[in-house]
This record gives structure tokens, C-alpha cells and sequence, in this order.
């Protein structure tokens, strides 16, 4: 099992410059390295203190190969996505459990696609992610009495 990173943007601050969502987005090629099967790819840096309210994944280029992916981070390979069959192009349908309420990341992290079944030597992936910075804006001790 390997870890690719094809990670795009930073771990540091947020490219919003209020506190509202904003959306980010890679294209990842997997063709041009071929994935095998539990190989990890990172596609998204996750800045600290940072609330994913969801992220999925478009098949661009479909896979021939009988492919399944999964979408997550470190902690829970399938926190977004569990599971899209790759072998048809489109968007994968996100997680419908508990789990899927957006999550909250402490510290900075990768959204990481999670290669399952057999090799992926032809899809092209689009992954995608609604981010909000929810580190504090005034972190004194206003409220004291």
C-alpha cells in the first residue's frame, strides 16, 4: 500500500478572507501513476481548525477496471464517500450516516481518495470540498467577569 500526494492548496490560513464557506477543488489524473489497490491518494490539503461541510467526488474519465473508491481523511477512509464504482462517469453519492454532518478538523489534514479493488490505470477524478475556518476570532477572555 502507497500514499500518493497530489494535494493542492495549503495547510496554513484560508483563501477566504471572511468567515463564510468557500469551495476547493483538484483534479487528479490517476492514469499517470496507476493507484493500486489500498493506495492512498491525497487530493486536498485541510488547513487547521477548519469545518468540511462535505466533499465528493466526480468520475471524469472512468475506470475499466472495476474500480471502488472511497473518500476520507486519516481518520475515516470513508467519511465523504464509501464505496463510488468508478466505472461510470458522474458524481458519487456522499455517505448517508451519521458520519456525514461535516466534520471539524483540529489540525491540518489531507481529504484523501482511497483506491479499492484492483488497479485504477485510467480514471480522471474531480474532488471537491466546501471548507468554512472556524478558528476563533477573538480568542481572549471577553466574557470574563
Amino acid at each position: 500500500m502507497a500514499t500518493h500526494s497530489k494535494v493542492t492548496g495549503g495547510t496554513a490560513g484560508h483563501p477566504s478572507t471572511r468567515r463564510k464557506p468557500y469551495w476547493v477543488e483538484n483534479t487528479v489524473d490517476l492514469s499517470l501513476f496507476d493507484p493500486v489497490a489500498n493506495d492512498i491518494v491525497q487530493v486536498l490539503n485541510v488547513p487547521a481548525e477548519t469545518f468540511v461541510i462535505n466533499a465528493g467526488i466526480e468520475v471524469l474519465t472512468a475506470s475499466a477496471s472495476g474500480v471502488t473508491l472511497d473518500l476520507g481523511d486519516g481518520g475515516d477512509v470513508d467519511r465523504f464517500v464509501d464505496g463510488l464504482d468508478s466505472t461510470s462517469t458522474g458524481h458519487g453519492a456522499q455517505v448517508a450516516n451519521a458520519s456525514n454532518v461535516g466534520h471539524v478538523y483540529g489540525s491540518a489534514d489531507t481529504i484523501d481518495v482511497k483506491v479499492l479493488g484492483a488497479t485504477d490505470n485510467a480514471s480522471k477524478l474531480r474532488v471537491w470540498a466546501i471548507m468554512c475556518d472556524v478558528s476563533g476570532s477573538d480568542e481572549t477572555a471577553s466574557n470574563s467577569s
